[in-house]
């Protein structure tokens, strides 16, 4: 899974993630997808020795904030998270959303469906001030998109997280802890 127009990045550790669903499609529709996306963040940051900082998942696209604590292992997370989500969804799909299911079919070598696009974009991010932009953009995406007032309203968001009230259980790691 190659990132797209950037340069090497094997000497950084935190990073803005943004993937997007095959043409766009509105594939994350109902609570077993988001699900299934959330399962297997918590498998690959465990096999991949990352957290994650921040993350919102919309109904065509992804966004998040990884932190390797180790080994910047990126490029391999992205293949690994991608092909075994776009397996799940797509296994979803077909025994639920057959219609939907059909709009990924896609031939190719020995590919026969396509749930992710090929790239996704990757940012360092190099300071505190540029992570604290990175997440007020992620979390705003549901606000901007109509689907929610305020961001920590979002379900599938790292929102209430970080302005809840009151603490949130949550599988994240706050950002002032690594950066």
């Amino acid at each position: 899974m190659p990132l797209r127009n950037h340069t090497h990045y094997q000497d950084y550790s935190c990073f803005f993630i943004t993937t997007s669903c095959f043409e766009r499609q509105h594939l994350f529709f109902d609570e077993r997808c988001f699900e299934i996306i959330l399962e297997n963040f918590k498998f690959y940051n465990q096999k991949y020795k990352a957290d994650l900082l921040a993350y919102v998942l919309m109904v065509n696209h992804i966004h998040f904030i990884i932190y390797f604590k180790e080994e910047n292992r990126l490029s391999e997370y992205m293949r690994d998270f991608k092909k075994y989500t776009s397996l799940r969804i797509r296994e979803y799909l077909q025994a639920a959303y057959p219609e939907k299911a059909a709009k990924l079919v896609y031939e190719r070598r020995t590919q026969k469906f396509k749930v992710w696009e090929d790239f996704f974009d990757g940012q360092h991010l190099y300071s505190r001030k540029v992570c604290e932009i990175k997440i007020d953009y992620i979390h705003d995406n549901p606000v901007k998109a109509g689907l929610v007032e305020r961001p920590e309203f979002y379900k599938y968001s790292s929102a209430a997280f970080y302005y809840a009230e009151k603490p949130v259980k949550s599988m994240l790691l706050h950002y002032m802890d690594v950066l």
